[in-house]
């Protein structure tokens, strides 16, 4: 077992992974649908991933194919994307995303 990645790192991908996924997750925290526990625990989950790097390339390449349909006026809709098979709160975020929707 790898140690843990940085914290505030971590936090970021995931913020963006929820972002991508129609799973905000500041918004879930502010009506309940997730505890600081909660919050702790998917971060900590993240933080022991290994494709930490993975992550980012598909978040950046998600981004920029975001902006080239805002350019192209096709954007798409937040929660079009679905989670990389590697994400371990997939499964979290996926029902963040329909609990919140």
């Amino acid at each position: 077992m790898h140690p843990l990645g940085d914290a505030m790192l971590h936090l970021q991908l995931m913020a963006r992974m929820g972002k991508h996924l129609g799973a905000d997750l500041a918004e879930a925290f502010a009506i309940g649908k997730i505890s600081a526990e909660d919050w702790a625990e998917m971060i900590t989950s993240c933080r022991g991933c290994d494709a930490p790097e993975s992550c980012k390339r598909l978040l950046d390449r998600q981004d920029r194919q975001h902006e080239q349909d805002r350019q192209d006026g096709a954007e798409r809709p937040e929660g079009s994307v679905e989670p990389p098979v590697y994400c371990c709160n997939a499964a979290r975020l996926l029902r963040l995303r329909a609990d919140c929707n």
